[in-house]
């Protein structure tokens, strides 16, 4: 048996198609390196390639070996994670929500025993099975299939939501699809833009800030206010460039990464202080929210009553829970939100510190930090650099919209976010599902993409020059 045949029977033990050349080049590798090996003991080109194909062994018992490895294969400890997160997170909604029809049914002289799953309502059961289907179609399908065409698929959106947003309902921007957090959707779509940039240098590099720059423009235009200086708009630009940034140092751009990052961060400052200066002297909504959160008592008839209201109820929470003030906090809520069958922006955690206590809360919030930890952790491991980058964007998106949701929580600045998996908002859910799943299918295919090579090392050409010289 010749080392293509013996290379074909092993390959063909192999059921997912796409590692069989990645292993086909691997045992061809080995083969020839032991071939080089028998050669140097003395052997001639035939015995030594003959020997080597025999020393691997049987071809059907290491092609199934090599199909026990490469294939998709599931974290189950991730699943897991994610189920209790949920879990965790539907139990508190429907806790909240049980609170708030108490609390209208009171407000109306009913006084009716509300059962255990009250808070339950159709809506929000179709959206969860909807959003659970999106999570098992991102997660099942290859993620680099869904990223080949991003550029087309990213233009399709942008203009489809540009002409939602600025021709048909420019002036009322709550009938939109998505109002809120659609602009995460484009993370991973990002990641495949700055993957195919790989090469290009500083050209490659500017192009990934352009992509941020288009995308804050349209994502603007589409909300009808300047997206980027918003709370949303700088957590999205935050996680663009932390994947710009980790690209760079992937070496994707070239070399020269320190002075690329310093530009980039450098200009993402300077830009960010230029645009609240200019807010602040100005006269408006904005320059009254900045001086706001400067001085938030100062304004708690206007821009400060949201971080005032919050840190008054902050005020009545207790180790271990104040049922009262959960009550009365559900009452204020009735009306406010837009949508009945969930929770009003990031409000039942802020039910969870109250009706179940600090450390409940605190416990809770240390629970999903390390699961969005330990994700992070998964995917910055993983070997195929696009993988790292994409999955690395999806888990910063969580971390990005935690941060938010607790500074609003506690009173620091007035952020509307969501906790992704413990708060539930609407089309949010479905948003969340989606980057999750892309998550789990980085997982799930991590051994059948090969490890891009990046060949650092500087290469030589000595050139010797003989000459003949009278002595």
């Amino acid at each position: 048996m010749d080392m293509h045949e013996y290379i074909d029977a092993a390959v063909s033990q192999i059921r997912a198609r796409r590692a069989r050349d990645m292993v086909a080049r691997e045992l061809e590798a080995h083969i020839e390196d032991q071939a080089a090996y028998c050669r140097a003991q003395g052997m001639s080109e035939t015995e030594a390639l003959e020997e080597a194909v025999r020393q691997m062994g049987d071809p059907v018992e290491v092609g199934i070996s090599m199909d026990l490895i490469h294939r998709p294969q599931t974290d189950w400890k991730m699943m897991v994670m994610l189920v209790f997160l949920c879990v965790l997170g539907l139990s508190l909604q429907i806790a909240y929500n049980r609170e708030i029809l108490g609390a209208q049914l009171l407000e109306e002289g009913n006084a009716v025993a509300l059962g255990l799953f009250s808070g339950v309502s159709r809506i929000l059961l179709f959206v969860l099975s909807v959003a659970v289907g999106l999570g098992v179609l991102a997660c099942v399908t290859d993620y680099t299939v869904i990223l080949r065409h991003a550029t087309w698929f990213i233009c399709l959106v942008l203009f489809v939501l540009w002409m939602e947003g600025v021709v048909i309902w420019r002036d009322y921007w709550l009938r939109l699809a998505f109002p809120y957090n659609w602009p995460y959707l484009l993370v991973p779509l990002y990641a495949s833009l700055l993957y195919r940039y790989r090469g290009r240098g500083r050209r490659g590099f500017a192009g990934g800030i352009l992509l941020i720059v288009l995308m804050q423009g349209i994502m603007g235009m589409q909300k009808g206010f300047l997206a980027a200086t918003s709370s949303f708009g700088l957590r999205f630009t935050f996680v663009l460039l932390m994947m710009l940034s980790t690209a760079v140092v992937c070496g994707w751009y070239g070399e020269r990464r320190r002075g690329k990052l310093l530009c980039l961060w450098g200009g993402a400052l300077l830009a960010f202080c230029m645009a609240a200066l200019r807010m602040l002297l100005g006269d408006g909504f904005r320059a009254e929210r900045i001086r706001a959160i400067l001085h938030p008592y100062d304004y708690a008839g206007g821009a400060g009553y949201y971080v005032v209201t919050v840190r008054g109820w902050l005020g009545r929470c207790r180790l271990w829970g104040n049922p009262e003030a959960a009550v009365q906090f559900a009452q204020s809520s009735i009306g406010v939100s837009y949508d009945t069958s969930f929770s009003q922006g990031n409000g039942n955690i802020l039910y969870l510190f109250l009706r179940y206590g600090i450390v409940p809360g605190i416990v809770v919030c240390l629970i999903f930090l390390g699961s969005i930890g330990y994700f992070l952790y998964r995917c910055l491991r993983q070997k195929n650099q696009l993988g790292r980058v994409t999955g690395m964007g999806c888990c910063l998106v969580f971390g990005a919209e935690f941060a938010g949701a607790m500074m609003g929580n506690l009173g620091v600045l007035p952020c509307y976010a969501n906790i992704p998996f413990l708060s539930y908002c609407g089309t949010d859910i479905g948003v969340w599902a989606v980057l999750m799943g892309v998550v789990f299918s980085i997982i799930r295919y991590q051994n059948l993409l090969p490890a891009e090579h990046t060949d650092r090392t500087r290469r030589y050409r000595y050139r010797l020059r003989i000459e003949k010289i009278a002595l």
